[in-house]
């Protein structure tokens, strides 16, 4: 209207203007036109034009719309469901007919009701001649959604018929195969097969993967064609199910199916399409091993394999879940007329690299057969492997093949560094500078910064710290450090468990801005550790995993100190927050939360965690695992444990390592310490440790010019160095044998490695130890005291910082030849002497453990020095201690109380200074400066006075002495002698049937019916008085006996 009166308005100044100017023109009426007719012409006119504008406007805002829905419609991946509707919903009759099979399609990609019921109801006005195949994939989907699974077979069918179309299909094939009806799977690929051309049929049986056929491409996806996973679930179980069936139930049906050429091609297409399915999805190794081995298909192997390695490389997979990966391998190797590819075998190598020594030796054994030699990227790899073992002349051999094949590497710093890491992971520092000196004068190369940091390593690994800070200085003025130069000298102090330093080099980098790394973390964790804050070190761990800048190993010693200190239930704390970070436990993980639960005496629980793991795959168990829990079963004498775990480690086909044979021997030898079979297994332990020491022929012998080259597995110096706490132990045991030739020899053959030893003329620690308990059984004493000076000196020359006092992480490295050395001096009775190397320790920076201390007090009481126990009884132990008959402790204490670093006294400790407490209560009231003393006794060691005063003699063992006679203990052991092993045992099955029954017994009713008896003391006329022996005695004599059977 308003544009109306606008038009009027316009048209009357018009009018007005004419009549004005009548005399100028021809007027109006010269027309024989009236102005009414004038006005109405010209208001139809205007009508007209508005009409037209308005439809223009619409057909303006139908094809907006249209095009908006357009644009909807093509982006799939999309949820604007609502939007879609109300768009469609605006369109006219037309359009909305043109739209009405895609908005259907479009719609039914939902999971909501509502939009599922507006598709059902587009489909309804559709006739189904007008189906396409996105239709007919969306209406079968609708159908089965609702429940109507006839009318999704009818769509299905009728798309057969008319269209050939199989779309659709794999939404029955993947409903039957959840629901696992196997005849209805069976009729939906046959109807589907038979529609296939003969081109497409061939590809089918060829490749299974349906790319080419007339239906969506992943025929088990989501409906959503763009998934990319199957959702049906455990695929590998149901074409295990699938087999059965046709094995049993569907034998009859299958047969039928075989008699014809195309049935039974589309049955044979249908089992390998199922199974392609399965590995696609993927499923474990386990699951794949027996799919693959139905059809023997290398290429099948070789998509499985590519597959799951690429998923373990981008993090999709754990090395846990793919512990059986390997023995997929192995098996795809045996098949005829395989040649694995170049990149097969890289993947596989960074898979078993580091650990798994016989998936290398695979690798490498394929790569020459299939290949003839190693690529420049193989020789590379493998020569860091052997540099890393620190096996020198097997890196050496490969190095020379490698130079060889490739002269380019004697032109480069890179072609020298696997030679100059083996010489650093060993220590040696003089055939790493020797191998500088090589690459600069005789190839004329300058070494770089990777060059440098290889020999500041090899400092390091000596804890050669001057010369070590003179390369990092020399790295400083020629080159910048890297954060690989900060990690070495980080790791030399952190060894040690400096802190100072550690921090001091960390500062220093983060003020050159050099990002921290993994290696330097692993630094600052480890002194933070040595010193005794682990929850400092926790923090460190976790604000570097915040930072993405942690690995594994950074954790794992977080976990090892703690398990160290029994801390079982906070090691289990921390692998809960590594899997929240998206860290995966690895092998050195598994074993440090093994000897954790070993060193708690969850001995039953790790064996366990042993079964579940190797019967579900939830970790890779290997040699090492075995051997942890072996050791924790012989120290808690489960010994049939220990024989049935060395049992599975061999039928397993592990290479049983060193620590294994010296714990199976030392459950021998406490079942029957005289018995022949004991005897041969410890002189075999000789053999064991010649076994891992480098053959001297081969350090002789020139590098091998065999093709293919055979696999040497690596016997480098660093293996065997680990292994010296076990040769310790090992010495120890042919020490009780009283087999001392073969102690020679394994000192001998152990020596002859490792130079510094014989030259400096002292042994590490725990080799000295051994070697002193067998001087001191035989009584030489002079030479229990010359192997206790050498090891102080050699121990006292590394372990000592600037100040004179220990490294923190050195401190308890005298523990084990001290208690020798005590015990020594106790003998002699020097109790000067033992005073003397006690302050020399203390005064030095060294620590003592619990049996340290409670042996060094026991035996200055029975030396005379007992002022001086009582002040380091009272001082070290007595903080701790819980009282003579104290409440049960927690799992967590119980636990702490396994770590010989936490101090408490034990019964006999404080028995043996209350002796001389007695003797003196007994003169105090004759002599008044006696009784000064006692007070002052009572001022100065107000815990062990507490201890002294309150000690309950009900709870109290018996002593087992009689008045003025000899020891008990020593006429029981003498009783026990002659009985044999039989009758050993049969009392004390005896002694322990009747222990039960005193348990079963109410305390308050107990009748003492035992055959035992304890003299208590002289009565009237000098006649012994007795009483049964009580549980507590039984317990004593239960102990004494199975030390006798054990010895």
């Amino acid at each position: 209207m308003a544009n109306h009166t606008e038009y009027e308005a316009s048209l009357s100044v018009g009018f007005t203007d004419a009549v004005d100017t009548r005399s100028n023109r021809t007027g109006l009426e010269a027309n024989g036109r009236g102005f009414n007719e004038i006005q109405g012409d010209s208001m139809s006119r205007r009508n007209a034009q508005m009409s037209d504008a308005a439809n223009e406007s619409l057909l303006r805002g139908q094809d907006a719309q249209a095009q908006a829905l357009t644009n909807l419609l093509s982006r799939p991946n999309k949820t604007h469901y609502d939007d879609a509707w109300d768009l469609y919903c605006r369109l006219d009759h037309s359009s909305q007919e043109s739209f009405r099979a895609s908005v259907a399609a479009y719609l039914s990609r939902s999971r909501g009701a509502v939009e599922m019921s507006r598709a059902m109801s587009l489909l309804r006005h559709i006739p189904i001649g007008a189906w396409d195949d996105a239709l007919q994939d969306a209406g079968i989907f609708l159908y089965m959604t609702a429940g109507n699974y006839a009318a999704a077979m009818d769509c299905f069918s009728n798309g057969l018929a008319s269209r050939g179309s199989g779309a659709g299909a794999g939404h029955l094939l993947g409903d039957a195969l959840i629901k696992e009806q196997w005849p209805t799977l069976l009729k939906v690929w046959l109807a589907f097969y038979r529609n296939l051309t003969t081109r497409e049929k061939s590809l089918a049986q060829q490749t299974a993967h349906l790319a080419t056929v007339r239906i969506p491409p992943d025929l088990l996806g989501a409906h959503d064609t763009s998934a990319k996973q199957p959702n049906v679930p455990n695929l590998a179980e149901k074409f295990e199910a699938f087999e059965q069936y046709l094995a049993a139930e569907g034998a009859g049906p299958v047969q039928a199916m075989t008699l014809y050429d195309d049935t039974r091609d589309g049955f044979q297409s249908l089992r390998r399409w199922i199974a392609e399915q399965a590995l696609q999805q993927p499923c474990s190794p386990k699951q794949a091993m027996a799919l693959l081995e139905v059809w023997g298909d290398p290429k099948m192997y070789q998509r499985y394999l590519h597959r799951m390695l690429n998923r373990a490389s981008k993090g999709s997979e754990t090395r846990t879940s793919l512990a059986s990966l390997s023995d997929v391998y192995l098996r795809y190797r045996k098949l005829k007329g395989v040649r694995t590819s170049i990149p097969l075998l890289r993947k596989m190598f960074n898979f078993c690299y580091p650990l798994d020594t016989a998936g290398l030796a695979e690798v490498f054994r394929d790569w020459h057969e299939s290949w003839g030699d190693l690529d420049r990227w193989g020789y590379e790899k493998f020569l860091k492997y052997y540099a890393s073992s620190g096996d020198v002349q097997a890196a050496r051999d490969l190095w020379a093949r490698f130079t060889k094949s490739f002269p380019d590497a004697l032109k480069s710093p890179e072609g020298f560094r696997s030679i100059l890491n083996v010489y650093a992971e060993i220590g040696d520092v003089s055939g790493a500078e020797q191998e500088m000196r090589t690459m600069e004068q005789k190839y004329g190369i300058q070494p770089d910064l990777g060059s440098w940091n290889l020999l500041l390593k090899c400092y390091t690994k000596t804890n050669d710290q001057a010369r070590a800070i003179k390369c990092f200085q020399s790295i400083e003025k020629v080159l910048e450090p890297d954060s690989m130069s900060y990690a070495s000298i980080m790791a030399m102090a952190a060894n040690q468990g400096d802190l100072n330093t550690v921090l001091h080099y960390f500062n220093r980098s983060q003020k050159l801005n050099i990002a921290a790394s993994w290696e330097m973390a692993l630094s600052l964790v480890k002194v933070y550790c040595h010193n005794g804050r682990l929850m400092d070190a926790e923090k460190i761990c976790v604000e570097l995993a915040e930072r993405k800048t942690t690995s594994a190993a950074v954790w794992n010693q977080l976990i090892y100190h703690y398990g160290v200190r029994g801390r079982l239930g906070k090691c289990y704390s921390l692998l809960h927050t590594m899997k929240s970070y998206g860290l995966e436990w690895s092998h050195q993980t598994h074993e440090h939360l093994l000897q954790a639960m070993t060193r708690t005496h969850q001995v039953q629980s790790a064996y366990q965690l042993l079964q579940t793991a190797c019967q579900n795959g939830l970790f890779p168990v290997k040699a090492e695992h075995y051997a942890i829990v072996m050791q924790g079963a012989v120290r808690t004498r489960q010994l049939d444990l220990a024989e049935t775990i060395m049992s599975e480690m061999m039928s397993a086909g592990l290479t049983v390592p060193f620590k294994a044979h010296v714990a199976i021997v030392e459950a021998s030898m406490r079942r029957s310490l005289s018995a022949t079979r004991t005897r041969v297994m410890a002189q075999n332990l000789v053999e064991h440790v010649r076994a891992m020491l480098p053959s001297a022929e081969l350090a002789t012998s020139v590098p091998s010019t065999r093709s293919p080259p055979t696999w040497t597995s690596p016997h480098g110096l660093a293996v065997i160095k680990k292994q010296t706490p076990y040769i310790g132990r090992a010495i120890m045991l042919l020490v009780r044998l009283r087999d001392f030739a073969s102690v020679a020899e394994l000192v001998d053959a152990y020596t002859s490695v490792f130079s510094e030893y014989k030259e400096n003329g002292h042994l590490p620690p725990d080799i000295a130890a051994a070697l002193m308990q067998g001087h001191l059984q035989d009584g030489q004493l002079n030479e229990v005291h010359e192997l206790w000076r050498k090891t102080f000196l050699g121990v006292v020359a590394r372990a000592m910082d600037s100040a004179g006092k220990a490294y923190p992480a050195r401190q308890y490295e005298l523990a084990r030849p001290l208690s020798v050395m005590v015990q020594a001096l106790g003998q002699a009775k020097d109790g000067w002497g033992l005073l003397r190397t006690t302050e020399q320790l203390t005064s030095s920076g060294f620590r003592l453990t619990r049996r340290n201390w409670n042996l060094i007090i026991r035996s200055l009481a029975d030396t005379g020095h007992w002022e001086r126990a009582m002040a380091w009884c009272e001082q070290m132990l007595m903080p701790r201690w819980h009282g003579w008959k104290p409440p049960r402790r927690s799992a967590r204490d119980r636990h702490e109380m396994q770590n010989q670093r936490v101090l408490a006294a034990s019964r006999s400790t404080v028995f043996s200074l209350q002796r001389e407490w007695l003797k003196l209560r007994k003169l105090a009231a004759w002599s008044g400066e006696i009784s000064s003393k006692l007070r002052n006794i009572e001022r100065q060691y107000p815990m062990l006075h507490h201890a002294f005063i309150t000690m309950d003699y009900e709870h109290v063992p018996a002593t087992w002495v009689i008045p003025g006679k000899g020891s008990m203990n020593r006429a029981i052991k003498n009783m026990l002698k002659p009985l044999s092993y039989d009758e050993l045992r049969a009392m004390k099955c005896a002694l322990q049937r009747q222990l039960r029954r005193e348990k079963q017994r109410q305390w308050s009713r107990r009748v003492a019916r035992s055959s035992f008896h304890v003299v208590v003391r002289r009565g009237q006329n000098q006649r012994l008085v007795t009483r049964p022996v009580r549980e507590g005695d039984l317990r004593n004599l239960g102990a004494m006996l199975r030390k006798e059977l054990a010895a």
